[in-house]
């Protein structure tokens, strides 16, 4: 796990175990967007604390804090309670700017997680490779391995004495085959370090970028576990930037990630759950092991603080008798989710379409 992914693995936790209410803030602060000129984002979030009636006392005191911030990221994410502010932190993502006062409000953060997953880029060439790693919109070059060898000793077999150039068509044929055969051994032992790698920086999905004769000789030689992460195939010149690595490839992880989710979504189809109610139900009984949920839904659901149980109806609640309270279905299935081991997972765009539309707006994969 990189350093940036435990710290908001550790910030996510410290965030959900404060006692409510708390101000949950996330802003889109990030300078080059047009729409925060002369922090128009502070006008946005005082609107957003006046609507739900926030202190007077905390609401000055979160405004005059923002309003001194010198934006150095893209979403300030703030947590605030009626005594003093926990957390702040500086995200490097651009998330939806959503305010809340109540229960202490993760959902964004688990969307950091799943939408900025470490995946890496494998740029080929015959003679170098390289390797970079991206991880919340951010990409750093990790490995920069040569393929070295020398032709050497190859001369009498390969080259004319009185040309230094290959002797007839059967000759040059020899040479390049060499060449090639070396390529394909640096290729072999470049696999083996990459699979250290995939462990080392917790990646789950590669790239593989670099001219089509090169990619998919590579490609040949990964061991099965390390080929089934590969997701894509992007042209990239060798000696690009790691800014253009990051601009030519993130168009290709987009695509990665939605068609995992399309995969996601036809697998719940034939062998899941779906609906509100026959999933809630099934992931109350530890069935579910991969919960997906639209981003934004919106859907309200009744809890009860006693059983810690989520139903649909209205009133009292179907298991013990309790009264229930009114309750955002996100934070609900966060809840119950995280007490059974199930991974929840955000879908966004078309596929949260799909999720609403035809699947009932939750779905889920089943253990039995």
């Amino acid at each position: 796990m990189l350093y940036a992914e435990q710290e908001l693995v550790a910030l996510k936790e410290r965030v959900a175990a404060y006692p409510g209410p708390v101000l949950s803030a996330y802003l889109s602060v990030n300078p080059a967007d047009p729409e925060n000129r002369a922090k128009a984002y502070v006008i946005r979030l005082k609107d957003a604390l006046k609507e739900m009636a926030v202190q007077k006392e905390l609401s000055g005191r979160v405004l005059a804090y923002v309003d001194r911030e010198q934006p150095r990221a893209r979403t300030l994410a703030l947590f605030a309670s009626p005594d003093e502010i926990f957390d702040i932190y500086r995200l490097q993502v651009d998330l939806p700017e959503r305010v809340r006062w109540g229960e202490p409000y993760v959902a964004p953060l688990i969307l950091a997680l799943q939408q900025y997953e470490p995946y890496g880029v494998i740029l080929l060439g015959a003679h170098r490779a390289r390797l970079f790693v991206s991880v919340f919109g951010q990409m750093e070059e990790e490995l920069d391995a040569e393929n070295i060898f020398t032709t050497l000793g190859w001369r009498e077999f390969t080259i004319s004495p009185s040309t230094a150039a290959p002797s007839g068509g059967a000759a040059r044929d020899v040479f390049e085959h060499r060449i090639e055969a070396q390529t394909l051994r640096f290729y072999r032992g470049l696999a083996e370090t990459v699979r250290d790698l995939i462990e080392r920086f917790g990646l789950v999905r590669l790239i593989l970028a670099g001219p089509e004769e090169r990619t998919s000789t590579f490609a040949r030689t990964l061991p099965r576990q390390v080929a089934e992460l590969v997701a894509a195939t992007v042209p990239l010149p060798l000696g690009a930037s790691e800014r253009e690595v990051l601009q030519r490839v993130s168009v290709a992880e987009e695509q990665a990630h939605n068609r995992r989710q399309e995969g996601l979504l036809a697998e719940v189809r034939e062998f899941g759950v779906s609906g509100l109610n026959e999933t809630l139900g099934s992931l109350q009984e530890g069935r579910v092991h991969h919960l997906l949920v639209p981003w934004l839904s919106g859907e309200r659901v009744r809890w009860c603080d006693f059983c810690g149980l989520a139903s649909t109806g209205a009133g009292r609640c179907p298991y013990c008798g309790s009264e229930t309270r009114e309750r955002e279905l996100v934070d609900a299935v966060l809840e119950l989710a995280e007490a059974r081991g199930t991974r929840l997972e955000f879908v966004r765009g078309d596929n949260a379409d799909v999720l609403l539309e035809e699947l009932g707006g939750l779905a889920g994969l089943v253990r039995f």
